[in-house]
């Protein structure tokens, strides 16, 4: 933080000693599209636009302490663009005005002073140049970034509604910016796009990025109901860019807008250094909003807060999206968890490493106790990678939830407790579970689409259909390997409880296994592995098909439903099966069919389960087919039957 203050006080300093000491107004005017008149008396600049859009070119623009620019425009909607042709950058230090928009378009920088008093409908100061075509047309494409910084010590303010935009390769913001139900942003590239979305916000695309993207606020943003962006990207995959707050970023709810506040860093080689303050909670009334905090590296230091807390509705969101994330307290780890924990007494917080583009592996490691107990609402933790997740210290929850979903491992070194909330681990391949699991009043839900490996102990007391702390999972204890199993003729995963490993314990809750039998004719007896009190109950269903490949069930895979426990598949000798309840797995798919032949209805579900319904009323020869975008199955054969089952 030592360098990125020095730099951004260099800079500001230059600026101020290049600007001649009469300089103080604008000079040299010249309209050239529009109509427009300019006039000055004393120590104020009046340009009286008469036309949509207006540009005027100038020598030269800069206002001295104590002078005044003020604009006077058709209305709200009116965009003056004022483009800089000499060589010295444009110091701010008195006031501008405007009833509509002003754009100041200066490659050699432009610096607002502490001085500064900045009150407009909407302001864009770029150092990137913009066509008098694309700006007529309303196309506001800016490019060909200047040498120069644009930085902001004064005060600058948007009408309600309005926006700010601060766009060139290196920008800063020390001082304080505005914009009431509306757009703040601080962009750092080569070429900006700006366009105004439906709902009146700015949207701002950075479509060329820039050497050495710096973008900085150790001020004050407020935007309450509206967005406050700041975002960075890099010229070339190996070049950092950097997006660093160490001040105060405000976007309340009010209202019922809610606010939102992103910082983007490049995906390749960029960073986000959160220090200071994100405030996007909802205090007086409405939900809070949301937060995204997205580059290869996102780290964030002791000390700062974070909070999207609703006072009277919905907790809000923070998002962290980088390649790979450390929650430790080493040195180069992304957060602590000390400070992890303080913020999701706040928020739920999501860890996203599932659009991993850059160098990472998309792994993600709680090397460092996690403990919170949320305000108001259950809030959630969500780790979602694009490999594993590795949970080596305690995840403990009072009145919170605990949601994992990789695409490979989750690897569990660490106990996992909630207390009124719910556990949710979903893995593309296995669940290593060697730590205990304790869930109160929540739902736990462990699904893998290779082996759940069970070490350690697992203890349920109680599930919920409480929607905030259910994850919306099904109630109980669920452990479900995926379809791709140890069925006869099919290689894959399936439940395995160690043999070393404690009973599982549950009280007034369901359990259900879906697991891949070694035998159709000899299913896995789980019961031995459990002790179920006050009214718990054990179900246990074997999968039949498979979810990666065709399976013919014929005479061959006949089984007797005699003396077996749960529920099982019902092959029969023809496979005529009648108000069959299937349960099928796969991680992290959705997709509803209906067979209109066999009247089935399949339904995937969050963290995996195809639930289906059929009614398979043939007799003789016949054939059921299943497709689910991955396999087919078959069922023939000449005989009849009935029965229930799970497939």
């Amino acid at each position: 933080m030592t360098s990125l203050t020095i730099r951004a006080l260099s800079a500001s300093l230059m600026l101020a000693l290049a600007i001649p000491a009469h300089a103080t107004v604008p000079t040299g005017g010249v309209v050239t599209a529009g109509q427009a008149s300019i006039t000055s008396n004393g120590s104020t600049t009046t340009i009286t636009q008469s036309s949509a859009n207006v540009i005027i070119n100038w020598q030269s623009f800069s206002i001295g302490a104590g002078d005044t620019v003020q604009f006077m425009q058709p209305g709200r909607t009116s965009v003056a663009l004022n483009r800089v042709l000499g060589a010295d950058p444009s110091v701010i230090l008195g006031n501008l005005t405007s009833n509509g928009n002003v754009f100041l378009v200066n490659p050699n920088g432009i610096l607002f002073g502490s001085g500064a008093s900045v009150n407009v409908g909407g302001l864009v100061a770029s150092t990137m140049g913009i066509t008098d075509a694309n700006f007529m047309a309303g196309h506001y494409v800016f490019a060909n970034a200047g040498a120069g910084s644009i930085i902001n010590q004064g005060r600058i303010g948007a009408a309600s509604g309005g926006y700010v935009a601060l766009l060139g390769r290196s920008v800063s913001n020390q001082g304080i910016i505005s914009a009431r139900l509306g757009s703040v942003a601080l962009a750092s590239g080569e070429a900006v796009t700006l366009d105004v979305a439906g709902d009146g916000l700015l949207n701002v695309s950075v479509s060329q990025g820039a050497v050495n993207a710096l973008v900085s606020n150790g001020g004050m943003i407020q935007a309450d109901g509206g967005r406050v962006l700041l975002t960075a990207q890099a010229a070339g995959n190996l070049l950092n860019t950097v997006v660093n707050n160490t001040g105060m970023i405000q976007a309340q709810t009010i209202e019922n807008h809610n606010g939102t506040i992103l910082l983007l860093g490049d995906m390749q080689s960029g960073s986000v250094n959160l220090a200071g303050s994100l405030d996007a909670s909802a205090p007086v009334g409405g939900d809070g909003g949301l937060i995204e905090t997205s580059a290869a590296h996102v780290n964030v230091a002791v000390g700062s807060k974070v909070s999207t807390l609703a006072a009277q509705g919905k907790t809000g969101q923070w998002r962290i999206d980088p390649l790979d994330y450390t929650v430790g307290s080493a040195p180069g780890d992304n957060i602590s968890g000390a400070t992890l924990s303080a913020e999701l007494v706040t928020n739920n917080i999501t860890i996203d490493t599932t659009g991993t583009t850059g160098t990472g592996n998309g792994d993600i490691f709680i090397n460092d106790a996690v403990s919170w107990t949320a305000s108001g609402t259950p809030t959630t933790l969500a780790l979602n990678a694009n490999r594993d997740v590795n949970i080596n210290a305690a995840v403990t929850a009072t009145n919170g939830n605990f949601s994992v979903c990789c695409g490979r491992d989750v690897n569990v070194s660490g106990a996992i407790t909630t207390t009124n909330g719910s556990v949710k681990l979903s893995a593309g391949n296995d669940i290593n579970q060697r730590a205990a699991i304790t869930v109160t009043d929540g739902n736990l839900l462990m699904c893998a689409g290779n082996n759940v490996n069970v070490f350690s102990a697992l203890t349920l007391t109680r599930g919920t259909a409480d929607p905030t702390r259910s994850l919306g999972l099904p109630l109980g204890m669920t452990l479900s390997a995926d379809s791709d199993g140890t069925g006869p003729g099919i290689a894959g995963g399936t439940v395995v409880f160690d043999s070393l490993a404690p009973l599982a314990t549950v009280t007034k809750a369901p359990v259900n296994i879906y697991y891949n039998p070694v035998s159709y004719a000899a299913p896995t007896d789980y019961s031995n592995k459990f002790t179920l009190t006050q009214g718990a109950t054990l179900s246990q269903f074997m999968l039949v098909f498979a979810a990666g490949g065709d399976k013919t069930y014929d005479g061959t895979t006949a089984t007797t439903l005699t003396g077996l426990k749960g529920t099982v598949p019902c092959g029969g000798d023809a496979g005529q099966w009648r108000r069959q309840q299937c349960q099928l797995h796969h991680p992290r798919r959705r997709r509803e069919q209906r067979d209109h032949l066999h009247r089935l209805h399949l339904v995937w579900t969050e963290c995996g389960f195809l639930r289906a319904t059929a009614e398979l009323l043939r007799t003789g020869a016949g054939t059921y087919h299943r497709d689910d975008h991955r396999s087919t199955s078959t069922s023939t054969g000449t005989g009849t039957g009935t029965g229930t089952g799970t497939s």
